[in-house]
């Protein structure tokens, strides 16, 4: 067991939540330009984010409320417009610490009056256009990493790869196929999107860095819940925690679940404000089974 550490801010200093959006823009020919519309405080956000290893598609929610004309003018997008956008969302307690929460494309954007508020409301999915991608292609004197960053490649996407051993492939390889299916070929299925990015991370494998210990004071709320080999904590918003990583839990309620787990899904929601008050809070998706009987092996990229 990795010795964990109480590095979350006390819950009574979790005030003052801070934003920062970020659309980057791009030519008609899906090129990244330099342009970006970025929206922060003081304007109200709502957000729901949900990110999973085990999802399909992860994606967001997003509402703004009262953008002047000219910027939710410039944010529309529907499914026929060209191009594509990529949509960032950083939150945090400190503007100069804040952390990244989503990365994913804009799949629509739209603008309504609700009484006297302007409501922006951005839906956004990680990695759907990526999945569609086809890989074609003969391959001699490889690898299997360089066979999984070569699909990563088609699709777009940066590529870290954790776990795994990698091999040279004795003869040339024909890979033809979805894009995503090749990687979890030659991944032995342990590919995952999330943030924008691919991971290559087995289920006992985690990340190297720090364990932070939540616990009453760090803004556990309620009670670990244990479901399906599931178990699901909630607390107070969160945004440093990362899929993959390994943390630690202390319930005095509950302590029959305390122990290391590996973060499978996070789940943010709730409202960044300086005109009115609201909670945010964060969720947490562990196997059971990986703090009873795992053996966490921490990794480096390869």
């Amino acid at each position: 067991m990795v010795k964990g550490l109480n590095i979350f801010i006390n819950n009574q200093e979790k005030v003052n939540r801070k934003y920062r959006l970020t659309v980057q823009l791009t030519d008609d020919d899906d090129k990244p330009t330099n342009k970006a519309i970025v929206i922060t405080n003081p304007f109200t956000i709502n957000f729901n984010i949900n990110r999973s290893i085990f999802a399909e598609i992860n994606g967001a929610d997003i509402e703004i409320l009262n953008l002047s004309y000219n910027t939710y003018r410039e944010l529309f997008w529907d499914y026929y417009s060209i191009g594509r956008r990529t949509v960032i969302l950083e939150a945090g307690y400190d503007e100069k610490n804040m952390s990244v929460i989503f990365i994913g494309d804009l799949w629509s954007c739209y603008t309504s009056r609700e009484g006297t508020e302007t409501v922006t409301r951005m839906h956004c999915l990680v990695g759907l256009k990526a999945r569609n991608i086809q890989t074609d292609a003969t391959l001699a004197n490889v690898s299997r990493f360089e066979i999984l960053k070569y699909a990563a490649n088609d699709m777009a996407l940066g590529i870290k790869i954790y776990s795994g051993e990698d091999t040279k492939l004795s003869r040339p390889v024909s890979i033809s196929g979805n894009s995503y299916g090749i990687l979890q070929k030659y991944s032995d299925q342990n590919a995952f999107i999330d943030n924008n990015e691919i991971k290559v991370l087995a289920p006992y494998d985690t990340f190297e860095g720090y364990v932070p210990v939540i616990d009453d004071n760090s803004g556990l709320l309620g009670v670990p819940e244990h479901e399906d080999a599931i178990l699901t904590v909630r607390m107070i918003f969160e945004p440093r925690l990362v899929i993959g990583q390994i943390i630690e839990i202390k319930s005095q309620v509950a302590p029959m679940f305390n122990g290391q787990y590996k973060i499978y899904g996070i789940r943010h929601e709730g409202t960044i404000s300086d005109a009115v008050s609201g909670k945010a809070t964060t969720t947490l998706e562990m196997l059971i089974g990986s703090q009873v009987y795992g053996k966490f092996s921490i990794k480096s990229p390869q």
